[in-house]
């Protein structure tokens, strides 16, 4: 690579702006007039010689390494603190399955069984549990999750714990409203004539002929617990020990990357998040065609 030298280059630099140089993408440009404007790669391999003034003849250096930030690094770049983005957003996979997975089991299972036994009790114990039941449906959930978030600790296991204690209302009603049916069946009032109790009752006969459409139902839960996790990561409340989707657009924003023009930083976690969640949402509705009885449809 070859430098501008003399009258030439004391005339490019006058009326240049020095703040909007690259300097990696000149660095990596062909010696030509324009190159501190209009940079072309330089394709090839790149030999990097260090010289180092040590301070005594027993002074050494050793393992000295060269970090490329930006489009030169990596499959998708790296970021202000030379992370490759690419790790960040395949790591952000099992953490965004985890979350989401989790979060939808626990509260689609503590739904379907509050639902089933509301509507098996009946009478007063059904008033209670729907007055308890529409307490958490009519809260705000993400405002309370970031309240919590910025109060306690950020903690992955902390947001999964709090999500399923306001997301186990999704399936209640459906799953009442099943039960009621299921519970006027001949095999049910034969069972409670022959002695069973109720928890034989609930668990063993209810409630697995509910576990088809609590899949459907989990599959619909996960977009929320994604969206819900980025969003609060995206503020920065998010659990900073692991590497998530939501941080790297946190990271990205606070770094400067949507100023800055790096768009490898903030569309690729952006384009998982919806992609892992429209993933998911269509699944559901899937099965939930087929499996809920007043959309059966095979």
């Amino acid at each position: 690579m070859g430098f501008l030298q003399g009258n030439e280059s004391a005339d490019v630099m006058a009326g240049l702006d020095i703040d909007r140089i690259r300097p990696t993408s000149v660095l990596f440009s062909q010696a030509r007039p324009g190159m501190l404007t209009r940079p072309l790669a330089l394709k090839g391999s790149y030999a990097v010689s260090l010289l180092a003034v040590l301070p005594t003849d027993a002074s050494q250096v050793t393992g000295p390494t060269l970090a490329i930030i930006g489009r030169v690094s990596g499959l998708l770049g790296t970021d202000s603190s030379r992370s490759d983005l690419w790790s960040g957003l395949i790591a952000g996979i099992k953490w965004a399955l985890l979350i989401g997975l989790l979060t939808a089991f626990v509260s689609v299972t503590i739904g379907v069984v509050w639902g089933v036994t509301a509507a098996y009790f009946g009478g007063l114990v059904n008033w209670l549990m729907q007055r308890i039941f529409e307490v958490f449906s009519n809260q705000p959930v993400l405002p309370l999750l970031i309240v919590i978030s910025a109060i306690f600790k950020p903690s992955i296991w902390l947001l999964i714990v709090i999500m399923s204690v306001f997301f186990w209302t999704g399936p209640v009603k459906t799953v009442y409203a099943m039960a009621l049916s299921i519970r006027e069946e001949t095999y049910i009032e034969a069972s409670r004539a022959l002695g069973a109790g109720a928890g034989r009752l609930i668990f063993r006969h209810m409630v697995p002929l509910l576990i088809p459409y609590a899949f459907a139902s989990m599959a619909l839960s996960v977009p929320g617990a994604i969206v819900y996790e980025s969003t609060v990561s995206l503020l920065g409340l998010g659990d900073a020990t692991i590497v998530t989707w939501g941080l790297i657009l946190h990271d990205a924003f606070t770094g400067g990357a949507v100023f800055g023009g790096l768009w490898w930083w903030v569309v690729p976690p952006g384009l998982m998040i919806a992609l892992m969640g429209m993933t998911f949402a269509f699944i559901g509705f899937a099965m939930d065609r087929i499996l809920h009885p007043k959309l059966r449809t095979r």
